[in-house]
């Protein structure tokens, strides 16, 4: 069964990396995308991904957001670094500073400058739109599994 729950649990971190691909996020800046996984223990099946998926899932309301934390302006330096976007470390710094202040001032998500609801709460349309391709997955990995538990007897 350990299998079976495997790759069910796989087949929901495909359904939210889509999700997250459909909302806008972008695959090659690795980041959410890339860390989800899934992790079963006993019967059950937990979908891990970044610690910041929760900001993503459920957005943060305006004021929310220390514009000026550090760890927040290092990763957006880190953010827009690999993104190619700015010459010089103090274009950067202005830049990511800007993009907390947004931040602040809107809320998350955003896009060019507005909160985007419509970029929130991947995991539930994830769940909702993948539905009929993991129910196929969970048939046919219970079925196998209940075919191999037949045949011993």
């Amino acid at each position: 069964m350990l299998n079976a729950y495997k790759k069910i649990g796989n087949a929901y971190a495909v359904a939210m990396g889509k999700e997250l691909l459909k909302q806008g996020r972008e695959a090659r800046s690795g980041g959410l995308i890339n860390s989800l996984k899934s992790i079963v223990n006993g019967s059950t099946i937990s979908i891990l991904g970044n610690s910041y998926w929760t900001f993503v899932n459920y957005g943060v309301q305006k004021g929310k957001i220390n514009p000026k934390a550090p760890a927040r302006i290092k990763g957006l330096i880190k953010w827009l670094k690999y993104k190619g976007i700015g010459s010089s470390e103090p274009i950067i710094r202005g830049i990511a500073y800007a993009i907390a202040y947004t931040h602040f001032k809107k809320g998350m998500p955003t896009m060019n400058g507005r909160l985007d609801k419509s970029r929130l709460n991947f995991v539930d349309k994830a769940i909702k739109n993948s539905e009929r391709e993991i129910s196929m997955v969970i048939d046919k990995e219970i079925g196998y599994e209940l075919d191999l538990i037949l045949k011993k007897f």
